[in-house]
């Protein structure tokens, strides 16, 4: 076989034969500019204020100032509406509000118990009243009574209770007290099982605390 001879190439025509190599930045690149979409929002700088206490806050059973100046507004506000009640009942017994709760119950059974309920608010001392007893507070419960011992109590949506519309403070009070004053009974509750009762059993709507609320919540003024 045949050997050519070796030959040596130019330097020059090995390195031209190689892919030039481009020159590596010398600086940083500048920095990228923020997105100007983003809007920054310092955060705070300061504790947020506590949130505010309240009646219905507070537990007890004793009941505080603040429960008191709620209380006491709510017993003013009852007295004066049990008042328009018991005139209506007695100066016009066969109202079209009187037989919406009482059908055609006795007046005179229904004019005693708010009589008998009026008295007994007037005189708030005859009867200890609780707030926020926790053990004896347990759901929704607004308030409860308890007849042997004569104790009123009221829980927390007592106190966040309004003093207008069903359900009021006052409305309450009335309710609970008349099972003190009047020995009522719970034979239906809200103002639906109330008016059922009222046409069913009008005997019974004159023994039901909640007719004796509704009455006096919506009684025309």
């Amino acid at each position: 076989m045949m050997r050519l001879p070796f030959r040596l190439l130019p330097a020059a025509l090995l390195l031209g034969a190689l892919p030039a190599v481009a020159d590596l930045p010398a600086a940083k690149p500048p920095a990228l500019e923020p997105n100007r979409q983003v809007l920054d929002v310092p955060l705070p700088t300061a504790k947020p204020p506590p949130a505010e206490r309240t009646a219905a806050d507070i537990p007890g059973p004793a009941c505080v100032a603040e429960h008191r100046a709620l209380i006491d507004d709510a017993l003013a506000e009852a007295r004066a509406r049990l008042q328009d009640a018991i005139r209506l009942v007695g100066e016009e017994p066969d109202h079209a509000h009187v037989r919406r709760w009482f059908g055609d119950a006795p007046r005179k059974a229904v004019r005693i118990t708010l009589e008998l309920t009026a008295e007994r608010l007037a005189d708030a001392g005859t009867f200890e009243i609780r707030c926020n007893d926790a053990p004896a507070c347990p759901g929704g419960r607004f308030a409860y009574a308890l007849a042997r011992e004569q104790v009123v109590g009221l829980c927390a949506p007592f106190f966040r209770a309004g003093m207008e519309g069903s359900d009021s403070r006052w409305g309450i009070l009335i309710h609970e007290v008349s099972h003190l004053a009047a020995n009522t009974r719970d034979h239906a509750y809200r103002p639906r099982g109330a008016l059922v009762l009222a046409k069913s059993d009008a005997l019974r709507a004159a023994e039901n605390a909640d007719n004796y609320e509704y009455f006096v919540e919506t009684l025309p003024r």
